[in-house]
């Protein structure tokens, strides 16, 4: 029986400027950064070190996966990430330079607002009622 979803791989141009938006920007925490030399790296970050889902940061060598970046999700939200303080949230990110489609709003559930990361690809920050 699956149990959870334990990592999700997202495509990216440069690990380093990966590394520094996720943790800068969106103020997630480097779980894993181990070199396995020859280019081979895994690159693992999180909302928090608690977090059941990581999300490995993987560099695109080819040009199928080159062409993926921004584009994995067929520009639909990637991953949706639920917080305790949308508003909090919203105003800190965007403080730090994160591009948002709008202000939080009243939305199905709860509020929630949709933001991307450095390559485009699409995120939904969203606050159960």
């Amino acid at each position: 029986m699956i149990l959870k979803a334990a990592q999700l791989t997202i495509l990216v141009k440069d690990q380093e400027e990966a590394k520094q938006f996720y943790t800068e920007r969106l103020g997630f925490v480097v779980i894993s950064d181990m070199d396995f030399g020859q280019g081979s790296r895994y690159l693992a970050v999180a909302p928090r070190e608690s977090n059941e889902t990581l999300f490995e940061l993987v560099k695109a060598e080819t040009s199928d996966q080159l062409a993926l970046i921004g584009k994995q999700s067929a520009n639909q939200v990637l991953v949706m990430f639920e917080t305790d303080d949308i508003e909090g949230d919203y105003f800190e990110m965007k403080g730090r330079g994160v591009v948002f489609h709008g202000e939080p709003a009243i939305v199905p559930g709860g509020k929630g607002v949709g933001f991307e990361d450095l390559y485009s690809n699409q995120f939904d920050l969203f606050q159960a009622e």
